[in-house]
This record gives C-alpha cells, structure tokens and sequence, in this order.
C-alpha cells in the first residue's frame, strides 16, 4: 500500500516577502522617528531590529527553492511577538510623557 506524500514545504519567495516588510518596517519606524521624534531613535532602532534582520537573513542565504511551512508559521509569529513588543514599548513611552 502506497504511502500519502504530503509536501509542507511554501516557495522561497515568501523569505523575501519577510524581509521585504522588514525593510519596510525599518524604514517606517525611521521616517516617524525623523518627522515626529516619537518612538525608537536611529541607533535604538537598528539595534533593536539588526538581530531579528540578520536570523532572517541567514535562514534566507540557506533555504534552496523551497522551506518548511513550519518555519515560516515560527517566522510568522516572530513578527507578531516584535510588533507586540514596539507596541508595549510605545505605550509605555506614552505614559512616563
């Protein structure tokens, strides 16, 4: 009896998509910064999103034509934990003003 071959695997494109609305992220976060001094200053930021940037990065130099459906699914949350953590870090910036 022949065995159901199940392929969780997504296109690579999907890295580059990731790294993409980093970079989009990045340079938002920066251009707010510049325009209304809110929020993370250039240093704090790069140093805040370099880590996540390059882990992203190195995943991307490695993956061939295709990933694992679950490393983009642990991508996926990473996202969601750093955007919650800018956003607790935002309000807690609002209430020390």
């Amino acid at each position: 009896m022949g065995e159901l071959m199940v392929d969780y695997t997504v296109p690579v494109w999907l890295l580059d998509l990731v790294i993409f609305i980093f970079l989009l992220e990045w340079a938002y976060l920066n251009f707010r910064f510049k325009r209304t001094q809110q929020g993370p200053n250039f240093l704090a930021l790069n140093f805040a999103m370099a880590p996540g940037f390059f882990l992203i990065l190195a995943f991307r130099f490695t993956a061939d034509e295709s990933i694992s459906i679950f490393s983009i699914a642990c991508l996926f949350i990473s996202g969601l934990l750093h955007l919650v953590d800018f956003y607790l870090r935002h309000l807690t910036a609002k209430t020390k003003d």
